[in-house]
């Protein structure tokens, strides 16, 4: 399994990183702690910032055929106007020795015939320590988890409130409300069906401007105040929101850049498919897309876990669009457990797997 990751914003810029900056940063970019996976990246002039990364699992496999693939995806960093590259191997407590993974030393042959090699390091469970990649040799000291958190880069994660999930699968777990909770949204949520039950087309346009205004009046609520859930009540009505198909789409061009209009005349009926199509797709509002995803998530949690399958679409969308190859799987996978999926999820699916993404991020994937 690879995952690709998209270009960083400023929240992993970390002025002259130093390469435990990097391992400290890489679980928050990434989303959760990897686990038996090698991890490369690109580093970007002039502040260090982390371009594309990609997480491949370790695999036993037959060098020469680990090679081919290694060089077709560290395409992608070369690709994406990375100056310098860096490589780690996280292995678990107990696994062969790093001089002697032969993987991990194909994969940095392949990456240092692309791109200087800035840093290669092993972490094999609490421990992580540096290695010439040319001499297959360690440098340096051993350092533990104690040191990691005291970096830059660990400090620059808490700033951010980037919180690694302990595995891939955490991505798209979502914890259910309270009990009340979940009874007094769901109530809402059947009042605000209810209403639509003998609404004309006109009528039907206005509820769907209406709750679009309900929706973009959270989000913003939520860039002003973080972390500030709206009542069970909201959440109950903006689920009701997302179960029509139009809202969902006006929904989710909530996130876009340069498009202040186009949910609203999505909203009124207007088309949406050639924004949706990820050759001329607008590029995605990164904060806000984390609001909305934390929004989505409480939603979310006052449903019961077979009704969240247009949850875990949009925010497998809004992942996808954002560069996050592994998230957006993850809850795409989520939403076809589900007994109310639309097809979006699985679209995020078999885009994800062919390795395409959006336009606005094709220059980092070339």
């Amino acid at each position: 399994m690879i995952d690709v990751f998209g270009a960083s914003s400023s929240k992993y810029l970390v002025s002259k990183a130093s390469g435990l900056d990097v391992l400290a940063i890489l679980p928050g970019r990434i989303g959760f702690i990897p686990h038996d996976s090698i991890v490369v990246g690109g580093l970007h002039p002039p502040r260090g910032g982390l371009g594309v990364v990609m997480r491949v699992d370790r695999l036993r496999a037959d060098a020469a055929a680990v090679k081919e693939f290694a060089l077709d995806r560290i395409g992608f960093l070369h690709g994406s106007g990375a100056r310098a590259s860096f490589l780690v191997r996280y292995a678990p407590a107990g696994s062969v020795a790093a001089e002697a993974d032969e993987f991990f030393w194909v994969w940095a042959e392949a990456l240092a015939g692309q791109l200087p090699v800035v840093g290669c390091w092993d972490v094999m469970g609490e421990s992580c320590q540096e290695f010439d990649p040319a001499r297959r040799r360690p440098i340096g000291p051993v350092f533990g988890a104690a040191d990691l958190q005291s970096t830059r880069g660990a400090a620059t994660l808490a700033v951010a409130g980037l919180a690694p999930k302990a595995c891939r699968a955490d991505l798209a777990r979502i914890e259910p409300a309270s009990a009340a909770a979940r009874k007094a949204a769901r109530a809402a949520e059947q009042r605000a069906l209810d209403q639509t039950l003998a609404l004309g087309p006109e009528q039907m346009r206005k509820w769907r401007l209406a709750g679009l205004e309900n929706w973009v009046g959270c989000l913003n609520q939520l860039l002003l105040r973080p972390a500030t859930a709206p009542p069970a009540s909201q959440l109950g009505r903006l689920a009701a929101l997302l179960t029509d198909r139009i809202s969902r789409d006006a929904v989710m061009a909530s996130v876009f850049v340069d498009c202040d209009d186009l949910p609203r005349r999505i909203a009124g009926g207007g088309d949406a498919g050639t924004v949706f199509d990820p050759w001329t797709s607008a590029g995605i509002d990164h904060e806000r897309a984390e609001v909305a995803l934390e929004l989505l998530e409480w939603i979310g949690s006052h449903l019961t876990p077979r009704r969240r399958g247009t949850v875990y679409a949009l925010g497998a969308a809004w992942h996808w669009w954002s560069g996050n190859g592994a998230a957006a799987e993850e809850w795409a996978r989520a939403g076809l457990d589900c007994n109310d999926c639309p097809q979006l999820a699985s679209l995020i699916l078999a885009v994800t797997a062919r390795g395409i993404f959006p336009a606005a991020l094709q220059g980092q994937f070339a």
